[in-house]
């Protein structure tokens, strides 16, 4: 094993765990919802107000703010690219379908919600932006020895 083979895993597990943790409320969320306890003690004092607060019908209104065509479905697609998409890139699966779908949805993000505060501070792009291109580096070099693709033959 190579120590490229390490870092991508090490990048490849950061950036899918975080895209599923914030995919998962988008899914599974809204009013009157709770994370599942193990989930809020794991992601910290504020995920339970996040979880409270999102859901497809938040997410989905936030979403026809923003002038996001079909806003309920691109809400249920949005979290499915999140947490499909970050277990995906977290194990190395379909490496290059998942990259691209990552890529994609943090691009929307970037250009609907955030580009209007710019790069830096809250509500900025640098947290979209700096996971999209974590997808992107990582289609690019491919998912490393230690995926799920490599095990299958597929990298």
């Amino acid at each position: 094993m190579r120590r490229s083979d390490l870092g991508l895993l090490v990048l490849r597990l950061g950036a899918g765990s975080i895209l599923a943790a914030h995919g998962a409320p988008k899914l599974f969320g809204g009013a009157e919802r709770v994370p599942p306890s193990w989930l809020e003690r794991l992601m910290g004092s504020n995920y339970k107000q996040a979880w409270a607060s999102s859901g497809p019908e938040n997410f989905g209104s936030a979403l026809a703010k923003m002038d996001v065509p079909y806003p309920m479905t691109s809400a249920r697609l949005s979290g499915v690219a999140e947490l499909g998409g970050g277990v995906a890139l977290a194990l190395g699966v379909a490496t290059p379908l998942t990259a691209t779908v990552i890529a994609v949805n943090m691009s929307v993000a970037v250009a609907k919600a955030h580009w209007k505060v710019g790069l830096y501070g809250q509500g900025g792009y640098e947290f979209a932006l700096s996971l999209g291109l974590a997808a992107v580096a990582v289609g690019i070099a491919g998912p490393g020895a230690i995926s799920l693709d490599r095990l299958v033959g597929r990298a």
